[in-house]
């Protein structure tokens, strides 16, 4: 094990400003290029130069293409797939900030012992201060796509409505479906309370973003 992972606060930030200098190099930006996908090159227009002119920084670029993400994990990141920085003193790192480590179980794992919210696509499952809420959604998967949407929309800073559902949703399909969700079987009142209406046919869910993880599987 690194002797950094035993380091203090101190240790992680220095660390953290090291990583932060490297990646504001010229060098630094061309490596990061040649490792993208064809694809994800044409998000960002086609060329570094075009990148670098949207977004200015490279954990812009990384935060837009790695949407959730905050700018101090970005870093981190993109320390280990340019520097070959170690994941474990990455998972050190990100723990030193406050962020979930790098490998998908150990986050989930993590995020579900922190008592956050943490969502599996896979299963349609939802954890929630540190329970599974082992959740009857039924035979339908409309109400946890609801659910779903709705921390999606937390995370990237935006009130659901009905457009959100859909361009012939009706004006109170949100509401609806809150109040139907409230109906579920192993959903607490804790997290359905955190729907709020902010306007006309909208609601905001105002369990923080950073408290928020979507897992895949």
């Amino acid at each position: 094990m690194s002797t950094l992972m035993a380091g203090s606060r101190e240790e992680a930030l220095a660390v953290f400003r090291r990583h932060w200098t490297y990646l504001s190099g010229p060098n630094a930006a061309s490596s990061l290029w040649r490792k993208l996908t064809h694809d994800e090159k044409r998000t960002l227009g086609g060329s570094l130069a075009a990148a670098l002119t949207r977004h200015r920084r490279l954990t812009s670029i990384w935060m837009h293409l790695h949407p959730r993400i905050s700018e101090p994990r970005a870093v981190v990141e993109l320390a280990v797939r340019l520097f070959s920085y170690p994941v474990d003193e990455a998972d050190w790192l990100l723990r030193e900030m406050g962020e979930l480590p790098i490998d998908q179980e150990a986050a989930k794992a993590e995020a579900i012992a922190r008592g956050d919210l943490v969502l599996v696509r896979r299963d349609r499952a939802v954890y929630w201060e540190g329970a599974d809420l082992e959740v009857n959604w039924g035979n339908g998967k409309v109400l946890w796509e609801f659910l779903l949407l709705a921390c999606e929309h937390t995370q990237h800073g935006e009130d659901i409505n009905r457009l959100s559902i859909g361009d012939h949703a009706g004006d109170r399909v949100v509401a609806q479906r809150i109040y139907r969700l409230r109906q579920v079987s192993g959903l607490p009142q804790t997290l359905t309370d955190q729907f709020d209406p902010v306007g006309l046919g909208t609601q905001r869910f105002n369990c923080p973003a950073s408290r928020i993880h979507i897992f895949d599987d």
